[in-house]
């Protein structure tokens, strides 16, 4: 055998006309190659955006699930039972371009555990893109895990989602992006149910997506201060916008009475309080007069605790309207500076925040 490959190996070498004294040289070639020069304009660069799809209601529904012992860490990560469990698969994600005013590329669609990738946005460093998901997919529908067993979390139709962080492409690879996905029997729907009960307003869920109705419908979501993927609800925050109303959100499990006020996923307005005590509030704003260029948001901590480092800051944000989607502005508290520095550094260049 070992012949064979020998005497195949001389026949290829020869063939190739290298290896044998009966072979000629081949001339001397005369292409020499040349460098080609294009100029900066005729580049169009890209960065590659990628990220996680996930439901908030759901992610809330089974930290509430766990219980206050809860020994599983409530991070957006992959193995991590709380986030599978809120991982939105077969969702359509979109770069939005607020400069141009619609979507760049084609969109992603999510793998069943929720990752995404867009290879091919835009680079640039003054104006930020937007994550969209428009309104598919769905959380898995066997619970994933557990240890007790947890009760179901209610399947929805998706609205078609706005997530409100700036990603600022100038680096080649943006990564732990979010494309939430707001359902249409949770938060929403509470609000709803509000508004046409108590305020005398019948309103449909889809109401909101209405610009004849409403110009800007933000789900305000205020996280736990620390590590970058924490998504722990932070209680106690104040929540303030430049126009339009605002309704803190409570919870309690699917089915408890009021059934004309809680949603199916158990959501409900709280219409005495004074903070958000689970961090979770909307912001409408009708279509009863010109809308404000920008909606300024303002969330404070009005909890003192010194070993939790409370109060907290959050940074403000500011955005126009946007009508026909729901806006989601997931906020993660930050530790005001102290002596002791704790996750106070800055998030890492690859994350694409604005400076």
């Amino acid at each position: 055998m070992n012949r064979y490959i020998r005497s195949a190996a001389l026949i290829g070498t020869c063939l190739l006309g290298v290896g044998c004294e009966q072979s000629t040289a081949p001339d001397e070639s005369t292409f020499f190659p040349e460098a080609e020069y294009m100029p900066a304009g005729a580049m169009t660069p890209t960065t590659r955006v990628s990220g996680v799809a996930w439901d908030p209601e759901a992610f809330f529904m089974s930290i509430a699930a766990c219980g206050p012992n809860c020994t599983m860490p409530p991070f957006l990560s992959e193995g991590i039972p709380l986030y599978q469990r809120s991982a939105v698969g077969g969702a359509s994600v979109l770069a939005f371009d607020p400069v141009a005013g619609h979507p760049v590329g084609p969109p992603a669609t999510s793998a069943p555990i929720g990752f995404w990738q867009l290879p091919q946005v835009p680079s640039r460093g003054d104006a930020p893109f937007f994550i969209v998901s428009t309104g598919q997919g769905s959380i898995p529908s066997t619970p994933v895990l557990p240890n007790p067993p947890f009760a179901p979390i209610p399947p929805t139709q998706y609205m078609p989602t706005l997530t409100m962080r700036p990603i600022r492409t100038v680096w080649g690879h943006c990564t732990s992006q979010e494309a939430v996905s707001v359902g249409s029997n949770g938060i929403l729907e509470a609000v709803a149910k509000y508004l046409s009960v108590v305020k005398g307003q019948p309103t449909q869920v889809t109401d909101f997506l209405d610009p004849t109705k409403f110009l800007s419908v933000v789900v305000v979501d205020a996280f736990h201060a620390g590590n970058f993927d924490l998504r722990a609800p932070a209680d106690s925050v104040a929540i303030e916008a430049t126009a339009g109303q605002v309704y803190y959100i409570d919870w309690a499990p699917p089915g408890v009475p009021p059934a004309s006020l809680r949603s199916t996923r158990g959501f409900i307005v709280n219409d005495t309080a004074t903070t958000a005590s689970l961090g979770i509030a909307v912001v409408l704003l009708p279509s009863n007069g010109p809308p404000p260029p920008v909606i300024a948001y303002t969330l404070k901590d009005t909890k003192t605790d010194n070993v939790a480092r409370r109060p907290w800051v959050f940074p403000p944000v500011a955005a126009p309207p946007a009508p026909t989607i729901i806006g989601f502005l997931g906020l993660q508290a930050q530790y005001a500076p102290g002596p002791t520095p704790i996750y106070e550094d800055p998030p890492p260049p690859f994350f694409c925040l604005p400076e």
